[in-house]
């Protein structure tokens, strides 16, 4: 079990069903290894003050070789509860 939540905004979700398949299944991995953890040494911080802001980038998909970035947002304000992870945005590309 994970002491992480991952939250997408229903904002996202249309950003979400305009991936393609071997895109969304990369968008599963990076979203269940932020689940784990989200400050892993593969994500990288902002520079923003007041906020942990950071970003994780997948491989490559399958079927168009586009990489997808997720910027994000680690929230945990109270160690005794678990904290969570607001996906904030997300582009797609080469």
């Amino acid at each position: 079990m994970s002491d992480w939540a991952v939250k997408v905004p229903p904002r996202l979700y249309e950003e979400f069903a305009q991936l393609s398949g071997s895109g969304r299944r990369v968008v599963h991995e990076v979203l269940a290894q932020l689940a784990r953890d989200p400050r892993d040494p593969d994500t990288s911080t902002e520079p923003i003050t007041g906020a942990e802001l950071r970003r994780i980038t997948t491989r490559p998909t399958a079927d168009t070789g586009d990489r997808i970035t997720l910027l994000y947002r680690v929230h945990a304000d109270d160690p005794a509860q678990p904290g969570h992870v607001e996906i904030i945005y997300l582009i797609s590309g080469p």
